[in-house]
């Protein structure tokens, strides 16, 4: 058997074994979610972006367990336009050998502010669905300590938090069997990671528990002497790093959730403690974020990203997925700001969306972050003011830092 046809059995296996999570290269990446406050980043790559099957299918499956009420249909699982790309057409991350390359069913979802329900003027009220929700917890089996487990929430969305970490501790447990030693675990997919930020944490301290978990093992087993010939052959294997891909609108997202590690903020972003977040991803084990830019113009990027976070005043609404916004996906070719759900919207300032994002990127870079700051390269976008800015954004890293690429420019597909 060819080493591309063995790659192609593996990849089918992989893809049978395990529905929400899919490799590529040495990466292993998690979508949490298939909603967005903005227009999803693989949209923004351009009408002619195409994705490997396997990836495909493992958004397809997020986005259906999600939304209930939605549903592609067979015939865009029976029906996809496979494509043959070389790969010198691609990027090399997002290349895997021996698998088809897929165009991905349009986002027709609309765009939401929060996926967590915050009840504006109404606080006792929310109170109450944060005790609800406490009282629905589930063990966490990968904490370190193993006699007395923290818990991880069931934020009542889907897919689960407990099958996302259970798929990646399994994916990580056998990656020494498969041979597949991942170097990074990458958050990320069609929707946007920091709407939920109680997934968002407990995989990345699923990674962390499981860094410490074989960490460990390495030293039980190590020679007693550093001089003997087994030392280096004993040595702990390297970390696996954490990376999240985002939009960076997290500063516009008025409920990030109501994880336990929240409680001093009862679950409520406030503009006071929005630092407070990062700190609770760096504490989750999170070293490094890519962050989409996009442009250097504030009002551009309202055109570019159409984005719906709250920017100032006005309510949340009830962003769940609702029937009637079932019969408006099904019906529209993408999402739009005038589709998100709830009788409520958020006061939209323009401009606004992109300095929450240039806030974002300072703020990670001051916490001394590995982060990068992404773009598309499209011929209407001023790559030079672009550049600018990006330098700007991260000078206000540690001067040891100083020396890195400022952006990294992804290919837009016509």
């Amino acid at each position: 058997m060819t080493m591309a046809a063995a790659t192609t059995v593996a990849s089918a296996a992989a893809t049978a074994l395990y529905k929400y999570t899919y490799t590529l290269g040495r990466s292993l990446y998690v979508p949490i979610t298939s909603r967005c406050n903005s227009i999803p980043l693989p949209v923004t790559r351009g009408p002619g972006f195409i994705l490997p099957q396997s990836v495909a299918t493992s958004l397809l499956h997020v986005r259906n367990d999600e939304v209930p009420n939605y549903n592609v249909g067979s015939g865009y699982w029976n029906n996809w336009l496979v494509k043959n790309v070389s790969e010198e057409e691609v990027e090399e991350e997002e290349m895997m050998v021996g698998d088809g390359r897929v165009e991905v069913p349009p986002y027709n979802l609309p765009l939401v502010n929060s996926l967590y329900e915050f009840h504006y003027g109404d606080i006792p009220r929310h109170l109450q669905r944060r005790r609800e929700i406490f009282g629905s917890v589930i063990p966490n089996t990968t904490d370190d300590d193993d006699e007395n487990p923290k818990q991880v929430l069931d934020d009542r969305l889907q897919p689960s938090i407990e099958s996302l970490v259970n798929e990646v501790t399994t994916r990580l447990r056998n990656q020494v069997v498969s041979e597949e030693n991942y170097s990074q675990v990458v958050i990320a997919g069609e929707g946007e990671p920091t709407l939920r930020m109680d997934a968002l944490l407990a995989v990345a301290r699923s990674v962390k528990s499981f860094n410490k978990q074989q960490h460990r093992a390495a030293n039980k087993h190590a020679p007693t002497s550093k001089h003997s010939k087994d030392a280096s052959s004993s040595s702990p294997p390297p970390p696996i790093s954490v990376r999240v891909v985002t939009n960076g609108l997290c500063y516009g997202i008025p409920n990030l959730g109501y994880s336990p590690y929240n409680s001093e903020r009862d679950g409520v972003l406030v503009p006071m403690h929005r630092h407070v977040i990062l700190r609770d991803m760096i504490e989750a084990g999170v070293s490094r974020l890519s962050v989409a830019l996009n442009t250097a113009n504030r009002h551009e990027y309202d055109v570019l990203m159409e984005p719906t976070c709250h920017t100032g005043g006005g309510g949340g609404g009830n962003n769940h997925f609702s029937d009637d916004d079932a019969g408006q996906a099904r019906g529209s070719g993408s999402g739009s700001r005038s589709s998100s759900a709830g009788a409520e919207s958020p006061l939209f300032l323009p401009g606004v969306a992109h300095d929450i994002v240039c806030e974002f990127i300072m703020e990670t870079a001051k916490l001394g972050m590995d982060v990068e700051i992404t773009g598309i390269d499209r011929p209407d976008i001023d790559k030079v003011e672009m550049e600018r800015l990006a330098r700007l954004l991260l000078s206000v890293r540690p001067r040891k830092e100083q020396k890195r690429r400022m952006i990294r420019w992804r290919r837009y597909f016509d």
